[in-house]
């Protein structure tokens, strides 16, 4: 899963922001040259055929329907998903949204935080997205958790009203300043209440939750509720195994991954980074890098392997689920002092003297060549994967 953050200027002050480093501190914004070049870059060795448009709220970038008509007109692109808070969503033109490849992961947040007016809007315009636009299946809701008394009651009347039947959850990364001297373990412990209600909750109104990235540990769970949501997860597997693929079934209701793997977004400047919590740590420019299956190697190699050398929490000393690197013990945020020790990733010798254009002139001639391959293709895909792609990671992180 890749991401092109195409802007950094953002319409809502979200207090959990994952993107806090960059949003509306500038106002960034990618130009469409640029945008040619990530795009190129994200489908160049077909390890991935999702592309992701991110911001800021990416729904205020001056050239998104030229971006999102060049990345849907590409034949290696399938699915192209949008990353909104769904407030400014008739920015986009009406041909783009039926696009039969387009997708869109809503962020939605409460009233309490993004206030009435805009969340009115954001409803009114899912409701003509759904109606109007043909996007029954190709759109979800993501909530993020981001405290322990969150109040997550406005989601449900939005659920019923749409008609939802999978939704996704974030447990918020927290900042450094929120982890103060919390272990990752003591962090969930706090939000596993909340979490454990909202899954319950969403079941009674018909709709499955798949977590996002910064997984509850199993450990976290005590015995009984673990069987619990196990038993519960069983019932619902037994009725829909064929209705969503197989990884939103490894997230949904009771996590089976608990392992964090690179996301990887490209900014404006096409530097990219790991992933948003750990922006701060693992900047480098693409054109270091041949293609995208190099790039994600190298921070396996320098984030997620290194990672396995420290534990985020005393109790997870001598636990063979972290050892074996099945579980990473939440975000890698809770042991960025260990793996970068206050310092951005430096680049290896092989890695610091290499250098590709990633031609945007090439584009179309690349795209000629992959045609055959990339139709036949097409034709299995969604059977494949099942609705539930639609959530953004492909395998479900935009829902699961």
């Amino acid at each position: 899963m890749s991401n092109i953050v195409v802007n950094e200027i953002c319409n809502l002050r979200c207090p959990y922001c994952f993107a806090s480093e960059f949003v509306n501190k500038q106002p960034k914004e990618m130009t469409m040259e640029d945008f040619k070049t990530a795009l190129n870059f994200v489908l160049s060795d077909r390890s991935d055929r999702q592309v992701g448009l991110i911001g800021g709220e990416p729904c205020l970038y001056p050239h998104i329907n030229e971006a999102l008509r060049m990345a849907l007109d590409d034949v290696r692109a399938d699915p192209v998903m949008i990353y909104t808070n769904g407030v400014e969503l008739e920015k986009i033109d009406p041909a783009i949204l039926e696009d039969i490849k387009f997708r869109m992961l809503v962020n939605c947040n409460s009233p309490a935080d993004m206030g009435q007016a805009k969340f009115d809007k954001m409803r009114e315009n899912l409701l003509k997205f759904k109606n109007e636009h043909f996007g029954e299946g190709r759109f979800r809701l993501s909530v993020n958790l981001y405290k322990p008394d969150f109040d997550y009651t406005y989601i449900i009347p939005i659920v019923q009203e749409l008609g939802f039947d999978t939704i996704r959850l974030s447990i918020s990364v927290p900042s450094k300043a929120t982890i103060g001297s919390m272990t990752a373990l003591e962090y969930f412990d706090t939000m596993k209440p909340v979490a454990m209600a909202f899954v319950g909750d969403m079941i009674r109104c018909g709709c499955l939750t798949g977590f996002d990235c910064n997984f509850l540990p199993e450990c976290v769970l005590t015995p009984e509720e673990h069987e619990g949501l196990q038993n519960v997860k069983d019932i619902f597997y037994s009725g829909l195994s064929k209705n969503y693929s197989r990884t939103f079934w490894q997230r949904a209701i009771l996590c089976e991954t608990h392992t964090c793997t690179p996301v990887i977004d490209i900014l404006p400047d096409l530097n990219a980074i790991r992933c948003f919590g750990l922006s701060e740590y693992t900047k480098v420019p693409i054109s270091h890098f041949r293609n995208m299956k190099d790039l994600r190697q190298f921070y396996i190699d320098n984030v997620d392997r290194q990672s396995l050398k420290y534990v985020s929490s005393p109790k997870c000393k001598g636990c063979y689920e972290g050892e074996s690197g099945n579980c990473s013990g939440g975000c890698h945020i809770f042991k960025a002092d260990q793996i970068f020790g206050g310092k951005n990733l430096e680049l290896d010798e092989a890695h610091k003297n290499a250098h590709y254009e990633h031609n945007p002139d090439k584009l179309e001639e690349m795209k000629e060549h992959d045609h055959d391959h990339n139709c036949e293709h097409h034709h299995h895909h969604h059977d494949d994967d099942g609705p539930a792609d639609i959530d953004g990671d492909g395998c479900g992180c935009g829902c699961c």
